[in-house]
């Protein structure tokens, strides 16, 4: 069974909903795991779609806290990780400055992308809008949608 992980953002676009909404079919099917967490956006769909898969492994956030957030995209990341899988990031923006495979920085998205690397989890972005250049510290790891 393949395990993939989800991260993207909360908010979209109507267009972008049509695309990750197409990805998503694409990508999803009897053979996955789906590792997703709880928020809006992307990770609503993924769950919506999830009947299509072999198996869900949800992840709930504890808290509204920023710390309580990214512990769980961080377990979620551990997940795909533990089980050899590979992350799909659907990103609406640069990576921002400063962030690195040491640190903990920015969008939720970005910080799960962070986490995978820091791990040796393959990432496949996809572009919301843009695309922008992958960072230095994650071209090894990398592909584009």
């Amino acid at each position: 069974m393949e395990h993939v992980g989800i991260a993207g953002p909360r908010a979209l676009t109507p267009d972008q909903e049509r695309q990750v909404a197409a990805e998503l079919r694409a990508l999803l099917g009897q053979q996955t795991a789906l590792h997703v967490g709880d928020a809006r956006g992307v990770d609503t769909m993924a769950r919506a779609l999830a009947c299509t898969c072999g198996a869900l492994h949800r992840y709930d956030v504890a808290g509204p806290e920023r710390w309580q957030l990214a512990k769980r995209t961080k377990a979620m990341v551990r997940g795909v990780a533990e089980n050899g899988g590979t992350l799909h990031a659907w990103v609406n923006k640069p990576c921002p400055p400063g962030l690195t495979r040491q640190s903990w920085k920015g969008s939720g998205t970005w910080g799960a992308v962070r986490e995978a690397a820091a791990l040796g989890v393959p990432v496949v972005l996809h572009h919301l809008s843009g695309p922008w250049p992958a960072p230095d510290w994650l071209t090894a790891t990398t592909a584009t949608a």
